[in-house]
């Protein structure tokens, strides 16, 4: 199989949004867009789990462009690699897009074979 990742953007309502990210299949590299967001928001939670598959980490990361490896455009990072992560940003961080996209990676370690689900929960405005 090949990778597949969806991510649903549910408006929970007034200001916030939760985005769910359903992976399978995923490697280091797979890159899921997440499209429909606010152009301007704060990230207040990062959640990930590995559901299946023989990856012992992840290591998710969510970017303003595709791929991007480069600081000024990693919105959210998670510190330490683990098959479950919990993120809660104090103080929340802030993200401009101007196409209303974000990508999240899971960075899977070693393996290609490994279902991921993420979400962010995220206030618009700043």
């Amino acid at each position: 199989m090949a990778y597949s990742g969806s991510a649903v953007v549910t408006h929970l309502g007034g200001p916030d949004y939760l985005v769910t990210i359903t992976e399978t299949e995923a490697a280091a590299g797979s890159i899921a867009t997440i499209a429909g967001l606010p152009k301007k928001g704060v990230i207040l939670q990062q959640a990930a789990d590995k559901t299946a598959g023989s990856a012992a980490t992840i290591d998710p990361k969510l970017t303003t462009v595709s791929g991007s490896a480069l600081a000024t455009e990693t919105v959210v990072e998670n510190g330490t690699a683990a098959a479950t992560i919990y993120n809660q940003m104090d103080p929340p961080v802030q993200y401009y897009s101007a196409t209303g996209e974000l990508f999240h990676q899971s960075v899977v370690a070693s393996a290609a074979d490994t279902s991921v689900t993420t979400t962010y929960k995220i206030r618009a405005g700043w």
